[in-house]
């Protein structure tokens, strides 16, 4: 035989292999459903809101859906950075979103500065900035953070010192010696 049909019989194996590994994914049924029934329900519930803190609340629930998707990393930031836009004095939405995105540092680190950002530091906003402030310092800390960033670390705890806020316990790492 030549060595060519030897090569497109491993080939289309494969492919058949990959297939049937991947088709969970592909499906989309396991657990697909759920995740765009409250997604959908959330969307409806943000569209039909009256006060900003039942959209808030709507939109937080939808970022909440999104970050329990595998795919859905982006559509969880941007419906939880819609979220403190809408309520922007609530420090409940920041922690739900650190809680719900903590096994994405990456996109959680992207929020808060973001939120961070966009908004000022008034008294009335002051509980969402620091509960901001607070979760990039978990994402930051020494040892125990995912990103562990010792200077960005720093800088946070300098910026809850100058706020007179307690700065969190870090755990003590190797770089810090």
């Amino acid at each position: 035989m030549d060595a060519r049909i030897w090569l497109l019989l491993s080939t289309a194996i494969f492919a058949a292999f990959l297939l049937f590994r991947m088709r969970p994914a592909l499906s989309g049924r396991r657990g697909g459903g759920a995740i765009r029934e409250a997604l959908r329900d959330a969307r409806d519930r943000a569209a039909k809101s009256t006060t900003p803190q039942e959209r808030a609340r709507a939109l937080a629930d939808a970022g909440d859906a999104c970050a329990r998707s595998i795919a859905r990393t982006n559509g969880a930031v941007g419906f939880y950075l819609r979220a403190m836009r809408t309520d922007p004095t609530s420090d409940e939405l920041v922690t739900r979103a650190a809680a719900a995105l903590v096994r994405r540092p990456r996109a959680l680190e992207s929020l808060l500065w973001r939120r961070l950002g966009s908004d000022t530091f008034s008294a009335e906003r002051k509980p969402a900035a620091l509960a901001a402030l607070r979760a990039l310092a978990a994402v930051y800390a020494g040892s125990g953070g995912p990103l562990r960033s010792r200077s960005r670390a720093r800088a946070i705890e300098h910026i809850l010192l100058a706020m007179g806020e307690p700065v969190p316990v870090r755990t003590p790492s190797l770089a810090d010696a």
